[in-house]
């Protein structure tokens, strides 16, 4: 009895803080994305060299195709799982488990179907003679590896709804690690098709380990499931309909112009244009976690109608990430010719101009990350779809205007490079007269209790976190 007087007394001193906790979870998933953004464009590296500009853009475009592909087809099952199981497991322990494991397998056949039309669709192709048996024996491949990541994101999510993310930053560091090795070694044995097989199976066991972790530890947390049929929760269908339409558009942004540029310049183009934007990305994962962690506070603020708090949040986020996007701009101006050739080959120093521009585009956006999680924290999905619908589009626009005015690789690029930065600073102003105008609509009189909060037996869980 003394012994348990005991625990329970020292339980408290031993709890982390919540802003320890949010800097242990911040870091942790901001050392995966390094290191899953490093090891990506170490990989890219040794393709580029191996295959040349042409060889890598092909390669690169067949991903850029299968991607688009499975957009099509992505439901947004862990946006799903994030917003109504944590409902469902306020009825009764257990039953959010039993949600999110059925969730978990429409996800899983969801992405089995994509992969089996996506496959017969692209021999269909081949047979017509839309394709080369060349690009045939690229694509499949690249199908196949997309169509093995689908149930990741519900994987995420259950780490998330578990309140476990820093152990999903550490697996997914591992992960990143092993599906390099398995890479590079398909590269050196079988040329552009090793490398695309063995993203397979770099695919496939990525996501086997982290579906059946994810799902031990949301039985851990909110039980194990209960007997009887699943109630699909009302509003999931229409929820979905948009998470799935503004997840697609914002992914569709990047293959969306990998795509394009292989349509109207080549695959020389195609590469480019992800080697010019590998910086940009890199300071893009290193701050998206923090849109992540900033949900549930925004949610919370909103459902309570602290109009203040919110606006606060965002803004010192704001401060913070222009900060860091400053010094990482100025610090790449002077260096990053070196290092692209030194990673990519002399060859490609001629894209160190776009790089930095596309970098200033990145650390321009990456002051409004909050934009990711504030429309729907608020209650306004549809806001974000709309704005990046009409981003998206201007962009490939864009495009597709450089490739008709400029003839070389080279200044395509560049221009293009220009041309975003130009619309990421009007998108950029655009996100905070809208945050000005969706604060208005939360009343400081009407506050209410806030209904995402979970307590589960290693803490709170919340909702969209």
């Amino acid at each position: 009895m003394k012994e348990t007087q005991r625990q329970q007394h020292a339980g408290p001193a031993r709890k982390r803080r919540p802003w320890q906790r949010h800097l242990r979870t911040f870091g942790s998933l901001t050392a995966a994305g390094q290191i899953e953004s490093a090891l990506s464009f170490a990989t890219t590296a040794a393709l580029v060299r191996m295959g040349g500009g042409a060889g890598a853009g092909e390669v690169l475009f067949a991903q850029a195709v299968a991607s688009i592909w499975f957009l099509l087809w992505d439901p947004r099952f862990e946006d799903a799982q994030q917003r109504f199981v944590p409902a469902e497991q306020l009825r009764g322990r257990g039953r959010g488990t039993r949600l999110y494991l059925r969730l978990v397998r429409l996800d899983v056949a969801a992405g089995v179907l994509a992969t089996l039309v996506g496959v017969a669709a692209a021999v269909v192709a081949a047979a017509i003679g839309w394709i080369s048996t060349h690009q045939l024996w690229l694509l499949l491949p690249a199908v196949l590896a997309a169509g093995a990541a689908t149930p990741s994101g519900s994987a995420s999510a259950g780490y998330a709804l578990a309140d476990r993310l820093p152990r999903l930053g550490m697996i997914r560091l591992v992960l990143a690690v092993f599906g390099c090795v398995v890479t590079l070694a398909g590269l050196l044995a079988a040329g552009p098709v090793g490398y695309l097989a063995a993203t397979v199976v770099s695919a496939l066991l990525s996501t086997v380990v982290l579906t059946t972790s994810a799902c031990r530890r949301v039985r851990e947390a909110c039980g194990p499931p209960t007997a009887g049929p699943v109630q699909m929760p009302t509003g999931l269908v229409p929820f979905m309909v948009k998470s799935s339409a503004t997840g697609s558009v914002s992914v569709a942004s990047d293959s969306g112009v990998s795509v394009l540029a292989g349509l109207l310049g080549g695959p020389t183009l195609v590469t480019y244009v992800k080697l010019a934007a590998a910086p940009g990305r890199l300071f893009t994962s290193f701050v998206s976690p923090a849109a992540a962690q900033l949900y549930p506070r925004l949610a919370r603020a909103a459902a309570q109608g602290r109009r203040t708090a919110v606006t606060r949040d965002a803004l010192r986020t704001s401060a913070l990430t222009a900060a860091v996007g400053a010094v990482a701009v100025v610090a790449a101006s002077e260096s990053i010719g070196a290092l692209i050739g030194l990673v990519y080959g002399l060859e490609f120093r001629v894209l160190s101009a776009a790089a930095v521009v596309l970098l200033a585009g990145a650390a321009l956006r990456g002051t409004v990350v909050w934009s990711k999680v504030l429309p729907s924290a608020l209650g306004f999905p549809g806001v974000r779809l709309a704005f990046l619908t009409v981003e998206g589009a201007c962009q490939l626009g864009l495009l597709a205007g450089v490739t008709q005015v400029w003839s070389s690789a080279e200044r395509m690029v560049l221009a293009f490079a220009w041309g975003s930065l130009g619309l990421l600073f009007l998108s950029t102003v655009g996100w905070f007269v809208l945050l000005r105008l969706l604060t208005r609509t939360l009343s400081e009189a009407n506050a209410a209790p806030f209904p995402g909060l979970l307590k589960t037996p290693r803490g709170t869980l919340q909702q969209g976190s």
